[in-house]
């Protein structure tokens, strides 16, 4: 029997292997041209280390430059310590940090304090001081005294108010430990474990300092936070829209860019910097880097969940699974939210496992109530970060409040107050608690727009600027079509195995879980019927973009640490390290080759102007504007253009159809110099790619409008640039 459980593990551990490494790489496909499965780009890497990887990190000609990195790594250094403060005085001041060890402690309150602060951000600027640094500085500093009075000792009354240790409960609370103290020395001395103790004490299985081992995901996730952005999205509307808040002082509806008026809670902490700096570059850096922290942040998360609910040896594993997994590194690098999204989503989860547990061996559990709230106000941050996560996290959290109170309320209260009114009263605690994490986003929008959900929603609650037929192509746009077995199964393989981004530890190691842990199973079944239920959204939902269930990778990171732990037996120690080397050192090899994204140590100025990164024509533009203004069409990819512009989204009104729209040349004409429009810049590759994909543009847009242009003295047209698809003209006087 144990024989066959033996070769039944490493049968199923080398067949998913197989599968994952025979697994084709489309991505690398269409940038090479040739067809690469996964394991053979992996030994390609292996093979041609110095020059495939590492060399790209130093550029060509190679450079070491990390000091113009400082003021980036600062001013997020410094938001992060604001938001760590603030979270911790916050946590204080409703108990929530009781029963907590320092390392929870210290992630919940980030997590608190950034969605606090990302609020903050936002109230300023919808009330216009976004001009002024002393707005936020001084709260900032503020918040740092407070901590350090709290800290210290200092506060007196202060600390005790946030205590709550003049109540005759707390006191005989002190006197009952003060008694027991007594008569066993020994516990007086125990304190609570902290990081270090977690990178020193030997445990049995695997050792805590495999965690340095993510050290170089982290440096790598970090110092690719600090690159200047590439990505479509980041350099449309995350980094764009605070660009844009930033250059005109306020927060404010932007008809052009319909991005810009969703929920943008992690786009705060660029528009912070884009303020403190008073550079909106230089604070893009800062926000950029802010987010990428959120990857080493949520491995703090699991290390902690690991350790309270399965084994210290548990939390390394979720750990180093979960800040190497290459979707982790490369959202990180990148720019996107769904990092961020991430760690709210699984410190939301972790709040509600904490929430009403009695079966967890734990003397010092965490009230209800407080668990209660901050999962709520962590699920509402995470709907501040993006509206999938009313659906991923929100909704779902609340039905498993409900649910854990119809099963358990009877036992906890009053006589005369029914299951059910607990349940409604508890999900009605959850939701406000997520309200004030997200609130004053959709209520700016319901202000702003006369749509919360802007521009969601359209048929109940209309909206600025939208029409139906904007509506029925964002539908289709972002709504799937395809719901066949054979779409499923393709999708479930991806999420499986299939997609390029995945690490070959998760899977298997989270299946492992099941066979132990039998005190913890209805934990795990809960996690794993929560990540089912993401994954059926995301299929049934959405535009099934991978990187929409990204942040949902933090829950079967944790199982897999529980997996990493099910057996004991030497074997499996020697079988579990040779897959832990094996998939870390797969996953660092794609994530420090990055795809093409990872000139670490190249001066930011240089790269700020890298051909291989910025448009020609936008670095034209910049060079030759002048004090003029820019009308772009079809290009929404704007972040790198430093002179005033103007430009739309394929979704918003064409701003040039409604200025040359059934106009004479000479109106046109007069409409170019009212709006002060010196050059119109037309990207056709990107306008047949809309039209190609279902994204649309509107029909008006035709080369022999441009020609009529011309050949009528209205515009004049500047010389290509290669075979660049675009083309640009000047306005003539």
């Amino acid at each position: 029997m144990k024989n066959a459980r033996i070769i039944l593990v490493l049968a199923g551990l080398a067949a998913y292997l197989l599968l994952f490494f025979s697994a084709d790489l489309p991505t690398l496909r269409d940038k090479t041209g040739e067809d690469w499965q996964r394991g053979q780009f992996v030994f390609a890497l292996c093979i041609d280390l110095p020059d495939l990887v590492i060399a790209p990190w130093f550029g060509n000609p190679p450079e070491f430059s990390v000091l113009d990195r400082l003021p980036v790594i600062l001013t997020a250094g410094a938001i992060l310590g604001w938001a760590a403060c603030l979270g911790w005085l916050l946590m204080a001041a409703v108990r929530a940090d009781r029963g907590l060890s320092r390392l929870e402690v210290f992630v919940f309150a980030m997590a608190v304090g950034l969605g606090a602060i990302g609020t903050f951000v936002l109230a300023a600027g919808l009330i216009g001081w976004l001009g002024c640094k002393r707005v936020f500085i001084t709260p900032a500093l503020l918040t740092f005294a407070g901590a350090a009075w709290l800290y210290l000792g200092r506060g007196g009354s202060v600390a005790r108010l946030f205590r709550s240790a003049n109540s005759p409960k707390d006191k005989q609370s002190k006197k009952h430990r003060d008694k027991r103290s007594s008569k066993h020395p020994s516990r007086h001395k125990t304190k609570q474990p902290g990081l270090m103790d977690f990178l020193t004490a030997p445990v049995g299985e695997l050792s805590p300092h495999w965690l340095w081992l993510a050290l170089p995901f982290v440096l790598i996730i970090i110092l690719g936070g600090m690159l200047p952005p590439v990505d479509f999205d980041v350099r449309e509307y995350h980094l764009q829209a605070p660009k844009e808040f930033f250059q005109q002082g306020q927060i404010t509806f932007l008809r052009h860019n319909v991005y810009a008026n969703m929920p943008l809670g992690a786009e705060m902490f660029a528009l912070l910097g884009m303020v403190v700096t008073g550079d909106w570059w230089l604070g893009a850096l800062v926000g950029k880097t802010v987010i990428a922290a959120m990857a080493p942040l949520t491995a703090l998360a699991l290390l902690a969940a690991g350790r309270r609910f399965f084994s210290t040896s548990a939390g390394v594993v979720a750990a180093l699974v979960y800040i190497s997994i290459p979707w982790t590194v490369q959202v990180s690098m990148l720019g996107l939210v769904e990092g961020l999204l991430a760690y709210y989503l699984f410190l939301a989860v972790y709040a509600l496992m904490l929430f009403g547990r009695k079966d967890d061996g734990q003397a010092d559990r965490p009230p209800d109530s407080t668990m209660l709230l901050l999962a709520g106000y962590l699920a509402g941050s995470a709907a501040a970060i993006k509206y999938p996560a009313m659906l991923f996290v929100v909704v779902p959290l609340a039905a498993w409040v409900v649910v854990r109170e119809l099963r358990t309320a009877g036992e906890d209260v009053p006589t005369g107050i029914s299951r059910s009114v607990s349940a409604a009263r508890s999900c009605g605690v959850f939701l406000l608690a997520a309200a004030i994490g997200c609130g004053l986003w959709y209520g700016k929008n319901w202000f702003l727009t006369g749509n919360p959900t802007y521009p969601l929603l359209y048929g109940v609650f209309g909206g600025e600027s939208w029409t139906p037929e904007k509506d029925r192509t964002w539908n289709y746009v972002h709504l799937p079509h395809d719901f066949s077995s054979g779409g499923l199964a393709t999708d479930l393989k991806k999420v499986g195995w299939r997609s390029e981004w995945l690490s070959p530890l998760v899977v298997p190691l989270a299946v492992l879980a099941f066979l132990s842990w039998k005190r913890q199973r209805r934990l795990m079944l809960l996690l794993l019927a929560y990540f089912a239920f993401v994954i059926a959204a995301w299929w049934l939902l959405t535009h099934r973009i991978d990187r929409f269930w990204v942040p949902i990778t933090a829950v079967p990171a944790l199982l897999a640490g529980a997996g990493a732990c099910w057996c004991r037996e030497r074997w499996w120690r020697v079988a579990l390290t040779a897959f832990l080397v094996t998939g870390l050192g797969t996953n660092f090899l794609l994530a420090g080759w990055g795809w093409g994204n990872n000139g670490y140590f190249v001066g930011l100025n240089r790269l700020r102007h890298d051909a291989r990164r910025v448009d020609p024509w936008h670095e034209y533009l910049n060079t030759h504007a002048g004090d003029g203004r820019v009308l772009l069409v079809g290009d929404a990819q704007v972040f790198d253009i430093e002179v005033p512009l103007l430009y739309n989204t394929c979704f918003d009104t064409c701003l040039f159809e409604e200025l040359a729209r059934d106009r004479t040349p000479e109106q046109v004409r007069a409409a170019l110099a009212e709006q002060g429009i010196t050059h119109v810049y037309v990207h056709w590759g990107e306008i047949a790619r809309y039209r190609r994909t279902g994204y649309g543009f509107t029909n008006f847009v035709q080369p022999d409008v441009f020609e009529e242009m011309v050949a009528a003295g209205v515009l004049e047209p500047l010389p290509g640039i290669g075979d660049h698809p675009a083309r640009a003209y000047r306005v003539r006087d």
